[in-house]
């Protein structure tokens, strides 16, 4: 494989030749930039055609900055990758409609090594967003535990509503899960936004006197511009380097890499061209033992942190969990997509014990195909035994229709069960 690069800029095309790593981020943002603001093209061609390798960071870098010149009327069009695996990996993961939704549509792939990039510009669309890639994880790994799972879902869920609640960016922000080995259990995910950076959030409210220093702060436990806890940025550091895996940061002239081989180092410098906006690239090993208590030191004291299971599904009012069905599946016909519903409700019954029902809430639910029932309620009657499912799960706004479907299942799988 080839392992250099070469960016030309000839006139409005930005030819790029070999492999697109982290630091080929700077000087590809720097061509686009000089295209468009210092010779003012109104049309920027990416060609990629001798790419030989590349890579979600940069990839994600590389749509983040399409999208918001699109937003400023600025067309960009895209010269696929020659090599046909690299062409099919442009198309799949989201990379070819984000830089050029014109010429490219989006990608309808569900695989188990990646899951194709999303856009959030709100709440609603950020829990899509993330619960697309826990559901990736847990439809494709295996006896998994609710705990192996807390410190990914905690860390990409802080890092997606920094977005939101800090960037101030007119169009969201982007979300892939670039990949994971179902072996050594690492998890690679990209978070970025064309928003205000780290530096422009910080900096007012703060006594910062540069960008590369406005990085170093960020990673720090409670460092926060007032509007959060300023713990997003420091659990998900905390939560990448004691697991084994690396981080890396990039916003306004600052950069910040920690990688744990071949010895720890933390690394931040100053970036001679400016990234608009926040990129985060993280690794981590979420099976490491109690990680997300670890990571989370708040205070000096060691203890358990917010939890996405308890932020989302704790009723804080009553001793129950809420589960809305609507919510968490967009298809009601299948077994395949009742199978990440089936085990979701089996990580709740499993993290929370015998202390709460779980009540499965059925509203804009439509009628359930008799597979789905099976595979979520048949197999979940199967697996917890007819006395707990009775006493723990309990169906709320559920139509007559639906109700005889599920029965009919947990009917047939206990006619089947041993006496």
């Amino acid at each position: 494989m080839t392992q250099y690069f070469e960016l030309n800029r000839k006139d409005n095309i930005i030819q790029f030749t070999g492999k697109f790593g982290m630091t080929e981020i700077h000087p590809f943002r720097a061509a686009v930039y000089h295209a468009a603001r210092k010779l003012g093209y109104r049309d920027i061609i990416f060609d990629f055609s001798k790419m030989t390798a590349a890579f979600a960071g940069p990839m994600i870098s590389a749509c983040s900055q399409s999208i918001s010149l699109r937003s400023e009327k600025i067309d960009i069009k895209l010269i696929l990758p020659d090599k046909k695996p690299l062409k099919r990996l442009f198309i799949n993961t989201n990379w070819a409609y984000f830089i050029s939704p014109k010429e490219y549509p989006q990608s309808s792939f569900k695989g188990y090594t990646h899951v194709p990039t999303s856009i959030f510009r709100d709440h609603k669309e950020q829990a899509k967003a993330v619960n697309k890639v826990l559901d990736a994880i847990l439809s494709s790994i295996r006896n998994i535990y609710r705990k192996d799972l807390s410190a990914v879902e905690w860390a990409i869920n802080e890092i997606t509503d920094n977005v939101l609640v800090h960037s101030e960016s007119e169009n969201g922000g982007l979300l892939q899960l670039s990949s994971f080995n179902t072996r050594q259990k690492r998890i690679e995910y990209v978070v970025c936004d064309a928003g205000i950076g780290i530096p422009g959030s910080l900096k007012p409210a703060l006594d910062i006197d540069s960008d590369v220093q406005a990085l170093d702060m960020s990673i720090k436990e409670g460092v926060t511009n007032g509007k959060g806890a300023g713990n997003g940025l420091f659990g998900s550091y905390q939560t990448s380097s004691m697991s084994g895996g690396f981080f890396h940061l990039h916003s306004g002239n600052g950069s910040l890499f920690y990688t744990p081989k071949p010895r720890a180092a933390l690394v931040v410098k100053n970036e001679r061209v400016p990234f608009n906006g926040t990129l985060l690239v993280s690794c981590l090993d979420y099976a490491m033992p109690s990680l997300l208590e670890n990571a989370l030191v708040f205070g000096g004291k060691k203890g358990k942190g917010p939890d996405f299971i308890e932020l989302k599904y704790e009723d804080i009012n009553v001793d129950r969990i809420n589960f809305s069905l609507s919510t968490e599946s967009d298809a009601f016909g299948t077994r395949p997509a009742g199978l990440p519903v089936r085990n979701k409700i089996m990580n709740l019954i499993a993290y929370y014990d015998s202390a709460f029902p779980i009540v499965i809430d059925f509203s804009n639910v439509p009628l359930l195909s008799s597979s789905f029932a099976d595979e979520v309620f048949g197999k979940l009657f199967l697996e917890i035994g007819e006395e707990e499912y009775r006493s723990r799960v309990v169906l709320r706004d559920c139509d007559k229709m639906n109700k005889m479907l599920i029965e009919r299942s947990l009917h047939q799988r206990k006619a089947g069960m041993p006496t």
